[in-house]
């Protein structure tokens, strides 16, 4: 078989069900860049996709994964490199601004803020209105108490055709979550300022 034919089987591979938290991999030690958590559909070429990236630097970022199988897990966290995340872009105070964060429950009530923290629900829906349209909008999460991005947990990435002012997002936040969420819009050029959020799900 072809290097090319089995990378392809690599590279397509769907990402494995139902799999116990023993036999998923542990991500790796260090991550120069953020943490993704795969999702059902996720393929290795979906994700190089995805963030843009060459799928052998993930591979590489990741030395868990294996190169013959090509093997992942839904819920199994991989380290993304960030000089993919903005290859041609910088996060600058002139970029598209936050004007504003709505957390809300599935019954779309507001949720409550204690101490700074808001209060996240099981599924958190995000609502964010930008001050132009942006095709691009990245959602992180980072730990209380780590340094931005070294590394953050990357929770979702958001693909506006064609760009738009608004997006929402639901997320499905596991129990002992407590950081910061950090939002950030991009248009064709430039991403703006991160918007930070304090959260917490007890």
């Amino acid at each position: 078989m072809s290097p090319m034919r089995k990378t392809g089987i690599i590279a397509y591979r769907k990402a494995a069900k139902y799999a116990s938290s023993e036999i998923i991999p542990e991500p790796p030690k260090t991550c120069d860049g953020y943490l993704y958590k795969i999702k059902g559909d996720d393929t290795l070429y979906k994700i190089a996709k995805k963030f843009k990236c060459n799928m052998q630097k993930i591979l590489h970022a990741n030395p868990q994964l294996s190169s013959r199988s090509g093997t992942i897990f839904v819920r199994q966290l991989i380290c993304i490199p960030d000089f993919d995340i903005f290859p041609s872009t910088l996060l600058l105070p002139i970029g598209p601004q936050v004007l504003s964060v709505q957390l809300l429950d599935a019954a779309g009530t507001a949720l409550q803020v204690m101490n700074g923290f808001t209060i996240l629900a099981p599924r958190t829906f995000i609502r964010v209105v930008f001050s132009e349209p942006v095709s691009l909008v990245y959602f992180f999460f980072v730990v209380r108490g780590k340094m931005i991005f070294r590394p953050s947990s990357l929770i979702e990435i958001e693909t506006l055709t064609p760009p738009q002012r608004s997006v929402r997002f639901a997320w499905d936040v596991p129990v002992n979550t407590r950081g910061s969420l950090y939002i950030i819009g991009c248009n064709q050029k430039i991403c703006g300022p991160a918007e930070e959020i304090l959260v917490s799900r007890i």
